[in-house]
């Protein structure tokens, strides 16, 4: 078992605002409905993902933690998109903050089974576009993004 960063860092720095360099899925079913998940911390919804550990890289990282939180396995298939900036700022319960940079890819289903794991949410589910529950900010910019058809990926 590797080092936990995050975890390391914050015995240097405490609630400084840090660097979280993050990874989430863009996962439509047969439908066209959305995966999301009901984050614990807040109580709002947000697609798959997290921080990318250690030597791993960014679709690595997709594909771990999704399967962490919905028991899902995904193929990446493009980026969507790499985001920062105020909306990306963070403040956990515990009073950590962090800077995110998120990478967001169009995802899709290669296998396992939609089943809720771990602690990070207390729901997870599919949405259809026109139906989406209450959403993090950055989320809502995230998904309109995956939804507008563009071939090349966002950024600023």
């Amino acid at each position: 078992m590797g080092i936990k960063y995050t975890r390391w860092l914050r015995s240097y720095v405490g609630h400084q605002r840090i660097m979280q360099v993050r990874s989430s899925g863009f996962v439509q079913d047969e439908h066209g409905a959305i995966l999301l998940c009901r984050r614990a911390d807040v109580m709002l919804w947000d697609v798959p993902g997290g921080t990318i550990s250690l030597d791993e890289t960014p679709v690595q990282g997709l594909t771990r933690e999704v399967q962490e939180e919905t028991g899902l396995s995904l193929q990446a298939e493009r980026l969507i998109g790499v985001y920062a900036g105020p909306d990306f700022q963070w403040t956990y319960p515990n009073g950590d903050q962090a800077q995110i940079l998120a990478m967001f890819f169009a995802a899709r289903i290669a296998g396992g089974e939609l089943k809720r794991t771990g602690h990070e949410n207390v729901n997870i589910g599919f949405f259809a576009p026109d139906q989406l529950p209450p959403l993090l900010n950055r989320t809502k910019r995230m998904i309109a993004d995956a939804l507008s058809g563009k071939g090349e990926a966002v950024f600023e």
